[in-house]
């Protein structure tokens, strides 16, 4: 069974320990070869960053060397070097581990990891420092002094070496910042910020010659782009086409780690078709072709799946679920979060938004709808769906994704309805509907929030509403694979969309799977609803006639959920 590197950012160890490495090497001779030597490249959390500035710092650093053919020899590069191989000095920031609770605890968390990464680099390279200039740039007070004192020495003395400086994580500690105290941020990458000063620095740096080449990873422009007249350096190559697949895994690749972590072979096309709902659907560029697995959910699937041969009951990684949690801070940015709730009810009641794609923020003259958009799309809680002349078309990339958002949609329905939360036990109404296949429970339920929600909140109310409440709750309990609108046959020419497919998930195992349709009537037109419902039934009834796929799944049952107004009443559909 292959090694898989989940939590491994150290190139040398993953290549020297036998861990298994989707080879991503060829995109040092892509990268060397593109036009600018400066650059930026942005992902959402947790999709490899970190170990790909491990795999720059060992092809480029001199100290390497004699170890270039234990490193690198297996994979593409190992074969074709470029004439830059091991031949910089490298210099190295990480700034993910920084302490934001205050703009003090920032700047300081912000030096020490400056300090950190020049004090390492006179480690590793201490024929061009004594113990003077050591204490000299000890004892500088800024960031950029740090850097600055460090570059002045090493010019003295470097002949012809050069720095490649490897940034990880360079907006790491910013974009916490910007979702609760806006004014922090931009006092930190303004005029006068530290974080611009910093780069400041290092553009003065690239001049001199000290610093050749630049790599930097983050997740979102945004910081960039208030650095911009400080630091014009640099080109941003995230969503350009060739490097749409340079982190994260394609399909293939998934297909190859099931294999090497001994999935048999009959549950292999199974375990690909779950991965590929909950892992998969990242598009980088609007002229990419294959969508990406996020690497880290794929690796942790792996791992778990390897300890005792089946699929985990958890395919969330905790980790993920940490970090995309951070999403409710995100709508409160600049103080706007009812703003942003309307685009979050747009997204989960049609699927999408669409809005151009924003690449340089100017946060001072506010912050729009396209920015709000782009900024999910950057975090990765939005991706590429397709294009519409220049507005580009985002949807929730996979259930990972969409778990969140919808749990994040019932926290608020619960909050607009004054319920509190901990007093409802979700769990308890979907087990009635999977052990029991009693839907009432989840029909009161519903019922009772739509009672508590304001006329407001029910402004241009429709079923499609009551579809995002009921999908809240099966996200939330998260025990079935759901799917909204499932495609399916009405008749033998026509097709038709079941509006909630409940379909077991394993290894849980319930005793019913569910087909829903539902149906929403305004009060004043109660006596539309037997109509209404009879219509809906027939439809289901057709549906589970003539579709191969629901006719296949075992116990399935069918519902029609129908609210007149706030009350709700239910049909099983039988054959």
């Amino acid at each position: 069974m292959i090694k898989l590197p989940y939590g491994i950012s150290n190139f040398e160890t993953l290549a020297k320990d036998d861990f298994y490495f989707v080879d991503r090497t060829d995109y040092i001779e892509q990268l060397e070869q593109f036009g600018s030597r400066y650059l930026f490249f942005l992902r959402p959390r947790r999709f490899g960053k970190s170990l790909f500035i491990s795999m720059l710092e060992h092809y480029y650093g001199v100290q390497h060397k004699s170890q270039f053919e234990q490193i690198f020899g297996q994979y593409y590069i190992g074969q074709q070097s470029t004439k830059l191989v091991n031949q910089f000095l490298i210099l190295k920031f990480d700034f993910s581990q920084i302490d934001t609770a205050t703009f003090e605890s920032t700047y300081q968390g912000f030096l020490n990891n400056v300090k950190q990464g020049v004090l390492s680099f006179i480690g590793s390279y201490a024929q061009y420092f004594n113990e003077q200039s050591e204490e000299e740039i000890g004892n500088a007070k800024t960031p950029e002094g740090t850097l600055q004192t460090l570059l002045r020495i090493f010019n003295l003395k470097r002949k012809d070496q050069k720095i490649y400086l490897l940034i990880d994580e360079y907006d790491h500690f910013a974009n916490e910042i910007l979702s609760f105290r806006f004014n922090d941020f931009i006092k930190m990458v303004g005029q006068n910020g530290f974080v611009r000063k910093f780069y400041e620095a290092i553009k003065v740096g690239t001049h001199s010659g000290a610093i050749d080449r630049l790599f930097v990873t983050g997740v979102s422009p945004i910081t960039l782009d208030s650095l911009t007249s400080g630091f014009n350096i640099a080109t941003n190559v995230s969503i350009y086409e060739e490097f749409n697949a340079m982190m994260g895994f394609k399909e293939e690749e998934v297909k190859d780690i099931l294999k090497g972590i001994e999935v048999p072979n009959h549950q292999l096309d199974g375990t690909l078709d779950l991965m590929r709902n909950w892992y998969n659907g990242y598009l980088f560029s609007k002229r990419g072709i294959e969508k990406v697995y996020n690497s880290d959910m794929v690796l942790y699937f792996g791992l778990e799946y390897g300890r005792n041969q089946e699929i985990p009951e958890e395919l969330l990684d905790i980790n993920i679920a940490s970090d995309y949690s951070k999403i409710r801070k995100l709508f409160k940015i600049k103080n706007q979060e009812e703003k942003h709730l309307v685009y979050l009810e747009e997204l989960l009641l049609t699927g999408t938004l669409q809005s151009e794609l924003i690449r340089l923020f100017e946060l001072e003259r506010g912050f729009d709808r396209a920015d709000f958009i782009s900024l999910l799309y950057y975090m990765g809680i939005l991706t590429i769906a397709g294009s519409e002349l220049k507005e580009l078309i985002f949807r929730m990339p996979n259930y990972v994704i969409k778990e969140l958002y919808y749990e994040y949609f019932y926290h608020i329905i619960l909050e607009r309805s004054q319920i509190e939360i901990h007093g409802v036990d979700l769990t308890a109404k979907v087990k009635d509907l999977g052990f029991r296949n009693n839907i009432q429970p989840l029909v009161e339920f519903t019922q009772s929030v739509l009672t508590e929600l304001s006329n407001r909140d029910k402004m241009n109310f429709d079923e499609k509403y009551i579809k995002a409440i009921f999908t809240s709750i099966f996200f939330t309990v998260g025990v079935y694979n759901i799917h909204n609108e499932f495609e399916v046959k009405k008749s033998t020419t026509e097709k038709g969309y079941v509006d909630l497919l409940l379909v077991e998930r394993p290894p849980l195992k319930l005793d019913y799977q569910f087909a829903i349709e539902i149906k929403y009537l305004k009060k004043a037109e109660a006596n539309r609803a037997e109509e209404v419902k009879q219509e809906a039934v027939q439809q289901l009834k057709n549906y589970l006639q003539h579709d191969d796929y629901l006719k296949g799944l075992e116990e399935l049952k069918a519902y029609v959920v129908l609210f007149v107004g706030n009350e709700g009443r239910f049909e099983e559909v039988l054959l």
